[in-house]
């Protein structure tokens, strides 16, 4: 019996530490979250969300910068955006961005310009509608990597700058009718339509707050229709903030 007993325990002795050593090791996170859960009540749904917001200053590419108008604009816009489903390997990350720069109006070529402030006409407030799929790859519990694409809608409405008189002249006749036909030109030829894509690498700060740096690229398909190439194309970079 005793050449039995000591082999039994070095047996259970050795499952007890490989059952202990399973309980230490814990799952990696999957790279590619493939299992949905779908939402049972409204309350999951929101419990599903996760609400974000980032600082990204923003290029806007002018190709008649020079004597015509002003340069390139940079603008710095605010925005807020929401994520659903919060876990899952595809997501809808629909956001909108606000901000605002300066036009004129070129009535020689027919053309709304990016203004300088002493040069300025038209204020246009601007709402970018960005709608992408977002792709998420979970590298460790604590960083993600997001790659998108969407579409985005610039949706603008010019007004009259601060100190220009609806009366005061303009290259269409006053400035109360070169802001109109910037308006138009905003709306005409499809100018609102942008093609989308972006990345950010995300870290877990408090396992509810993710941040990290996050890039966008804005192709304008007006501009590329109306046979004005790469014209108010947009690239943006900064920091992205979930909650």
């Amino acid at each position: 019996m005793k050449r039995f007993l000591l082999p039994a325990v070095l047996v259970l002795c050795a499952a007890a530490v490989s059952l202990h050593a399973e309980e230490k090791i814990s799952m990696p996170l999957p790279v590619i979250n493939t299992q949905f859960v779908g939402p049972a009540s409204f309350k999951d749904f929101l419990h599903q969300i996760d609400v974000f917001t980032s600082f990204a200053p923003m290029f806007i590419l002018n190709t008649e910068a020079g004597t015509k108008s002003a340069p390139s604009p940079v603008v710095y816009p605010v925005t807020i955006g929401a994520s659903w489903p919060n876990y899952y390997f595809v997501s809808f990350q629909p956001r909108l961005s606000f901000y605002y720069n300066y036009y004129l109006w070129n009535d020689d070529e027919q053309i709304a310009l990016p203004a300088e402030v002493e040069n300025r006409t038209a204020t246009a407030l601007s709402f970018l509608l960005t709608l992408p799929a977002v792709f998420s790859f979970h590298f460790t519990e604590n960083t993600t990597l997001e790659a998108e694409a969407g579409i985005s809608l610039l949706l603008r409405a010019g007004i009259l700058s601060n100190d220009v008189s609806a009366s005061d002249s303009g290259t269409s006749g006053s400035a109360e009718s070169d802001t109109e036909r910037i308006n138009e030109w905003f709306w005409s030829n499809a100018r609102f339509l942008y093609a989308e894509t972006g990345a950010s690498w995300l870290y877990d700060v408090t396992g509810t707050i993710k941040a990290g740096p996050e890039l966008h690229f804005y192709l304008p398909l007006g501009s590329l229709f109306s046979g004005r190439g790469m014209d108010a194309m947009m690239l943006s970079t900064g920091i992205k903030l979930i909650f």
